[in-house]
């Protein structure tokens, strides 16, 4: 288990999904080690309105997840759970096969969840984790973007007014970066500069005003991502002054 967890929300056959996953898991072990994945699947007994446990429920089940993934020790690794339409699924990858639906209903049945545990199929090692689980491109910089506007908030400033916001993008070529910069002018954005960085890539710095809550900062985040990829390039995060 590493030191790097966070969240993600996204949509699931338009249900809000909620994934807590341990980001850097496949770095840090030896995954050919660590191959039998299997999911603990826990109804929810009183879901909030995003499916979510709440309150009192919601520090039960983390409670009795820490349980389970103490008394399982190192035979296995927590790597994430999902909590969608009132479901909160826990996946672990394990050196062997286990008998985690008897330990599972022990610790569970307990307290009245009548949970369920699956093997999880896959073709390639760790499948599941990377395809499924791990969060994509845009799902990435959301979690960059919150940490900012986390940042931004705990510094007093309210988010409601629009200011500048300069973004960091890179390209292999300078030909690329003019054709992604001669398109974002006409979407109102400006270029406060260009340079070769020392590993010879191309360095484009761009700003105009927009709001910085996350929702809208989301849709320029998500918009530069899909525009620099037009030419080759990746956007490499955001910047601005706290407003109060």
């Amino acid at each position: 288990m590493s030191d790097h967890w966070d969240i993600y929300f996204c949509n699931i056959e338009d249900k809000f999904a909620s994934i807590v996953l341990d980001m850097d898991v496949w770095n840090e072990i030896d995954k050919s080690k660590f191959s039998f994945p299997k999911v603990v699947r826990i109804p929810i007994k009183k879901p909030g309105e995003s499916g979510t446990p709440v309150d009192d429920e919601a520090e039960l089940i983390n409670e009795l997840e820490d349980v389970l993934s103490q008394k399982i020790g190192g035979l296995a690794y927590n790597v994430g759970r999902m909590t969608i339409n009132g479901i909160r699924e826990v996946y672990y990858y394990f050196s062997s096969t286990y008998d985690l639906d008897k330990l599972a209903k022990e610790i569970f049945n307990e307290h009245n969840y009548e949970v369920e545990v699956f093997n999880i199929d896959e073709d390639n090692p760790w499948e599941f984790y990377f395809d499924f689980l791990y969060p994509d491109k845009f799902q990435l910089q959301h979690m960059g973007n919150r940490g900012v506007v986390d940042s931004l908030s705990e510094s007093g400033d309210p988010l409601g007014e629009s200011r500048r916001v300069d973004h960091w993008l890179y390209f292999n070529s300078e030909l690329d970066r003019a054709g992604f910069e001669g398109k974002i002018i006409t979407m109102g954005f400006n270029v406060e500069l260009d340079r070769t960085d020392d590993s010879n890539e191309y360095v484009s710095q761009i700003y105009r005003n927009d709001y910085v809550d996350l929702h809208s900062i989301n849709e320029v985040t998500d918009l530069l991502v899909n525009v620099s990829e037009e030419y080759e390039g990746r956007y490499d995060g955001w910047e601005t002054i706290v407003l109060k």
